[in-house]
């Protein structure tokens, strides 16, 4: 079995993440900086709990050792993400994390290209579906997909602070964003770059990718400028917005996660063919606790890698069918 260690453990997805390994009745190393909060995490009998502070590079190493793969939960993570990954490339222990913040994902993909072990960003909600669904359907499709888009159809979410944060940062990213409407199976959205923008290039990297969202509350700060946002307006914009962010609550309610239903689609074309895979999650907090414990068992390879390069994409969304998700392999 695995060595598992998971940092930020008494964070509101750290805490989530704990639960499913305790519900699994599974090992884990928990790691935070608080050992009163750490009292209160769900653990297993066999679970340790060890104080530790990201910023300190003795104390990483020391949580490091023994371990075959460590998560992180540690955001925001461009602030304080970077410590954890040098200490885990250092250790050779295998990489993943819950971050959206694309600016940290661009500096991970930069940074380890060529690291003896796995180094895995976005490995939850933001952006395993997605990346993973195009996977399937570039593989289906049989030759390199000319075209891939990826669209989140998002109903009943309310975004927590780090959420919300990685959908300011996402179109932010871009030197110049201009936002376009457009649809998801024939619902109207917005065209913006995401996650996936990032991700699917690492392995499709002669293929057109866009992305697209239709989500009340997450589009809610951009929508208005769409069509004619650029770039300078955008960022005169977001301190005002980033402000507004910060006032909301660290994570929704369990009654709120659990009536929130997301779509993701993913179609691949090429020469006038197309393959199409459609995944669908309740509770996405839920759904990143099950996604990074079932990364966690399988991620392998060496480098900066999407999810879907280092894990088999059909694989893991087969293990993760069940009360949190669904999908169906494409027809042809």
């Amino acid at each position: 079995m695995r060595r598992i260690g998971l940092l930020g453990a008494t964070g509101y997805t750290g805490k989530l993440t704990a639960t499913e390994f305790a519900l699994r009745d599974l090992d884990v190393r928990l790691g935070a900086r608080s050992a009163e909060r750490l009292k209160d995490v769900d653990g297993t009998e066999g679970s340790e709990r060890v104080v530790v502070d990201t910023s300190d590079p003795h104390a990483l190493a020391g949580f490091m050792d023994g371990l075959d793969v460590v998560i992180s939960t540690v955001g925001p993570f461009t602030a304080l993400g970077r410590p954890v990954v040098d200490a885990a490339v250092t250790a050779g222990v295998h990489y993943i994390d819950s971050t959206g913040e694309p600016a940290f994902m661009t500096e991970v993909y930069d940074a380890y290209r060529s690291a003896a072990t796995a180094v895995v960003p976005a490995c939850g909600f933001d952006y395993l579906p997605g990346d993973c669904a195009a996977a399937v359907a570039a593989d289906a499709l049989g030759e390199t997909p000319e075209r891939i888009v990826v669209g989140y159809s998002i109903k009943g979410m309310r975004p927590s602070r780090g959420t919300a944060r990685s959908s300011i940062e996402a179109v932010l990213a871009e030197p110049n964003p201009r936002l376009r409407r457009t649809e998801i199976e024939g619902h109207s959205a917005i065209n913006l770059p995401w996650g996936e923008n990032l991700t699917i290039p690492l392995w499709a990297p002669d293929t057109v990718v866009e992305c697209a969202v239709t989500a009340p509350r997450v589009a809610a700060a951009v929508a208005p400028l769409a069509g004619s946002a650029t770039g300078p307006l955008m960022r005169l914009t977001a301190p005002l917005v980033r402000r507004l962010v910060e006032r909301l609550p660290e994570g929704p309610a369990e009654d709120v996660r659990a009536n929130a239903r997301t779509r993701v689609v993913a179609t691949a074309s090429a020469g006038g063919r197309s393959r199409t895979v459609g995944v669908d999650i309740n509770d996405v907090y839920g759904f990143t606790a099950l996604a990074l414990v079932e990364s966690a068992l399988r991620v392998a390879g060496a480098g900066a890698m999407s999810p879907s390069q280092a894990i088999d994409a059909a694989s893991i969304l087969d293990a993760m069918r069940g009360p949190l998700l669904a999908w169906q392999r494409p027809a042809g």
